[in-house]
């Protein structure tokens, strides 16, 4: 039996690192994520500290990158966490801090929605005390 090919590595090797699309998510958010400095083919895990959950399971690509989207639990307390990426054989640990927030942040309000229709009956009925007061004024000043 012959020798086997070789597979190149690239030289230098990807600095690991990992990079989130966000620090500050909400429940039910998602979270985009890259990691790179694994090995080609390796199994890596997504998790969240404080107690862990496991947010899923990604395989890196020829280059030892790691890209995907998780979900933040509906369930997870609000406060600091740990988002992180696991991998064994060899080892390599990636983590970031990140936020979340007790509730999704209030957009501003840019279109209709259910209360347009209280607030159009509180301005009409505005319109129409106040010209009933300048009805009312203009009889007193004639008498």
């Amino acid at each position: 039996m012959g020798a086997q090919p070789a597979h190149a590595q690239p030289y230098p090797p990807p600095v690991p690192g990992l990079t989130l699309t966000s620090t500050v998510t909400a429940p039910g958010d998602p979270l985009g994520f890259t990691g790179t400095g694994f090995e080609e083919g390796q199994d890596v895990e997504a998790a969240l500290f404080s107690s862990k959950v496991v947010l899923g399971h990604f395989t890196a690509d020829e280059a030892g990158t790691v890209e995907g989207t998780v979900t933040i639990p509906e369930d997870t307390e609000p406060g600091k966490h740990l988002f992180r990426l696991k991998a064994v054989d060899p080892d390599r640990i990636l983590k970031a801090k990140i936020k979340v927030l007790a509730d999704k942040p209030h957009l501003a309000r840019t279109g209709e929605d259910n209360d347009s229709s209280v607030l159009l009956g509180g301005a009409a009925g505005l319109v129409l005390l106040g010209g009933g007061a300048v009805i009312a004024a203009r009889r007193l000043k004639r008498h």
